[in-house]
């Protein structure tokens, strides 16, 4: 099955999911007169913010994704973390990384598949709703409406073209309007160029249409059209810092752009792009349900011994292990009474599958309640941030200290979180741009633990990944099998800057799509 072929029907696999359609078989629905139906185009629409929220948080990738940071540490073969953060089948003492098995025939291709299958189906729905209101005229309740609708859909589009852009090396660039026959690759640079092109239309739509979102779309969070005006540029920015593969391109990135898109962001009358878990049932922040159980996953040694240089060591001592901290930072505290990390003596991974995961220090911000989530967000429940003002602000900072810009606001950025949630020496514009960077970049790793795969993108924009570990993903082998293209991966020992294609595996004709991965994915949370 091509990929064309998969983007066509996965706005039916969209509404299967659907519980406002009501359809005779849920597994098969009628596409074509559910989205002529207006509830139908509108349900399709609403239901890629979840399927993004999903697909950006499962630990498909996200999980592997930031052990290979070297930010989250675990060597569990849940989702193929021990493989890929370890130093692959032909070096277990980890001191080199191993690269992306592209291979139809490999286990460990979930992680390129889940991010590829996930977006596409997602973009997919997007475009089928806004085909049928640009196209065929279809009118969800009145004008005002339908075009909270269509912002929507184009918002949608510019999220899963930048998803894809941020970790695959090309793609399919797809839309309302594209001719599914004619489909070819298009380059990761094109790809963020599209995408960086409909953010920009959402924006406009946005703040040109007065409108609230359907709280039901988050699970409990409606946003207005000021705010959905703001959430598309703080993607943007996003787009643009988290889009290079190493310092060159980080570098050579626009960070005027970042700057002058991120001072519109979320963090400037607007606020965090959250979602509410339902257990993954339907709303599965799967990462946060790992990385803040204190039982199942650690913060590396790397990020502990940053925040508290002096008891943390890294790499971790073998076998004394890290005492108790005694960091300055409130969030790492003692140990005891730190907001977003917590001490615990047991080492609770497998010594023979390399000391170098251990960790004493556990991720727990979001699994205690708070007075917004009195419930707190253990278990996959709760209100969680995707995408928060810290996060926009660390980004308008970085666009300030990276082209000259005004660095007393630069520092006053980092201070929100630095000395707000810290409680840490101000930064201050005395400190420089080299200071600055310094001090943002380690609100980066502090901030940004949970929240997506930021942390990996931050690492590698900087050179900071280990060696041979991979820049980006390749197309996953089962597309380039149908395709008829020759298979190819990254990273490894073949390519230790993780940067040029290799030779992947052997290829096949077999095909999948993101409902049969959701309905397998591992939700027993049991160790392996």
């Amino acid at each position: 099955m091509r990929l064309r072929h998969i983007i066509a029907a996965a706005a039916g696999l969209s509404l299967a999911a659907c519980d406002t359609l009501d359809v005779q078989n849920p597994n098969a629905p009628d596409a074509g007169r559910a989205l002529a139906d207006p509830s139908g185009v509108q349900a399709v629409a609403g239901g890629t913010l979840r399927s993004w929220f999903n697909t950006t948080q499962g630990m498909e990738a996200a999980g592997v994704l930031t052990v290979m940071a070297d930010s989250y540490t675990a060597s569990w073969n849940n989702y193929n973390m021990r493989l890929y953060s370890s130093g692959g089948i032909g070096d277990p003492s980890g001191a080199k990384r191993g690269g992306w098995e592209n291979d139809p025939a490999s286990a460990a291709r979930t992680s390129i598949e889940w991010y590829w299958y996930g977006y596409y189906a997602a973009l997919s729905s997007a475009n089928d709703a806004l085909r049928a209101i640009r196209k065929g005229n279809v009118v969800i309740g009145d004008a005002a409406n339908t075009k909270m609708v269509e912002t929507i859909g184009v918002l949608a589009q510019g999220m899963m073209l930048s998803s894809l852009a941020t970790n695959y090396d090309q793609g399919f660039i797809v839309d309302e309007s594209t001719d599914l026959t004619t489909l070819k690759f298009s380059t990761r640079a094109q790809m963020r160029d599209a995408a960086l092109a409909k953010l920009a239309e959402a924006a406009t739509l946005a703040k040109a249409n007065a409108f609230s979102t359907p709280a039901s779309w988050t699970n409990g969070t409606s946003y207005t059209n000021v705010e959905i005006a703001k959430l598309a540029n703080t993607f943007a920015a996003r787009t643009i810092a988290y889009y290079p593969r190493n310092g060159v391109e980080n570098t050579a990135a626009d960070w005027a752009k970042v700057a002058t898109l991120a001072a519109d962001g979320i963090s400037n009358g607007g606020r965090d792009f959250q979602f509410t878990g339902d257990g993954c049932v339907n709303f599965c922040d799967n990462l946060k349900a790992w990385g803040d159980d204190i039982t199942t996953e650690r913060v590396d040694t790397r990020v502990t011994h940053l925040i508290d240089p002096v008891t943390q060591k890294h790499p971790w001592p073998d076998p004394t292990g890290n005492p108790k901290p005694n960091s300055a930072d409130k969030r790492m505290g003692n140990g005891d009474n730190g907001t977003d990390f917590r001490w615990n003596s047991d080492q609770i991974f497998r010594p023979a599958r390399g000391q170098y995961h251990q960790s004493e220090i556990g991720h727990v911000r979001y699994e205690y309640a708070t007075p917004s989530d009195p419930a707190g967000t253990g278990g996959g429940y709760g209100v969680v941030p995707v995408i928060s003002k810290a996060e926009n602000d660390l980004l308008w900072a970085e666009g300030l200290i990276r082209t000259n810009g005004n660095l007393t606001t630069a520092a006053n950025l980092i201070n929100n979180t630095r000395v707000g949630r810290g409680g840490l020496p101000p930064a201050t514009a005395a400190d420089g741009a080299a200071g600055l960077l310094t001090k943002l970049q380690y609100e980066q790793e502090v901030e940004e633990l949970g929240l997506g795969p930021q942390p990996y993108y931050n690492r590698r924009r900087i050179d900071g990944l280990q060696e041979q570990t991979p820049r980006q993903m390749p197309v996953p082998a089962k597309e380039l099998g149908v395709l008829q293209k020759e298979l190819y991966t990254f990273g490894g020992a073949a390519n230790p800057t993780g940067m040029n294609r290799v030779a992947g595996g052997s290829a096949s004709t077999v095909s999948t799509i993101f409902d049969d991965m959701w309905s397998r994915r591992d939700r027993s949370h049991t160790r392996r």
